[in-house]
C-alpha cells in the first residue's frame, strides 16, 4: 500500500513497518501523533524514516508535516544566491554597468507585475542576436528564482497554519486509513 500527498509518500513495506519518504527532496521535520512513539523526527531530503506498526494506536495514530523554519530560510538564502549569481552574470553578458545595475531587486521577491517590468528593462540591454540568446537563458533563471522563492513562502506559510493552496500537504494523515487504501 502507498499513499502520499504533494510533499511525502507514506509507504508499507510489510505488516511490520512503514516508512515516509520526501516526494520533491525537501527535508521536513515528521511529527508522530497520537502513537506509542510520538515525536519529531527528521526527514533527510532523499531521505527516508521508518515506523513500526505496532507503535500505532489502533485507527487514531497520525502524521504531519512541519517545514522548520531553519530550513526554509536555508532554502531561501540558498535561492537568493542563485539569483545574485544569475543577476551578476547577465550584468555581465549584457554589458550592464554598475550604476545601471540598481534594476535589479537584492532578493528575487517580486510581483507578477513587478517581474515582467524587470524583464523588460533588462530587455533593453539585448542588442544583439548574441545578447538576446543570453536575456532568454537569464528568463528562464528568472522565472526558476521567481518561482521557487514564492513556492517556498508557500509551504513555509502553509505549515505555520495559514490556509493557502498548500495547507492541505500539512493537515495530520491518519496513518492507519493511508496504509488501508
Amino acid at each position: 500500500m502507498k499513499a502520499q500527498n504533494d510533499q511525502i509518500s507514506i509507504q508499507s513495506i510489510n505488516d511490520r513497518e512503514f516508512t515516509v519518504s520526501s516526494i520533491n527532496g525537501i527535508p521536513f521535520t515528521i511529527v508522530l501523533e497520537n502513537s506509542n512513539n510520538d515525536g519529531q523526527y527528521q526527514l533527510g531530503s532523499n531521505g527516508r524514516l521508518t515506523f513500526k506498526v505496532e507503535d500505532l494506536i489502533g485507527k487514531r495514530s497520525t502524521l504531519r508535516i512541519v517545514l522548520q523554519e531553519k530550513i526554509f530560510l536555508s532554502l531561501e538564502d540558498k535561492l537568493v544566491a542563485q539569483y545574485q549569481a544569475d543577476v551578476k552574470w547577465i550584468e555581465s553578458k549584457l554589458q550592464i554597468t554598475e550604476g545601471e545595475f540598481k534594476i535589479f531587486p537584492s532578493r528575487p521577491i517580486f510581483t507578477e507585475a513587478g517581474l515582467e517590468k524587470l524583464k523588460g528593462k533588462v530587455f533593453e540591454y539585448a542588442t544583439s542576436d548574441k545578447k538576446e540568446d543570453y536575456f532568454n537563458q537569464w528568463i528562464e533563471k528568472v522565472n526558476y528564482s521567481y518561482g521557487a522563492v514564492g513556492y517556498f513562502n508557500e509551504i513555509f506559510d502553509a505549515s505555520n497554519g495559514e490556509d493557502n493552496a498548500q495547507r492541505h500537504n500539512f493537515l495530520p494523515i491518519n496513518i492507519y486509513e493511508e496504509l488501508h487504501k
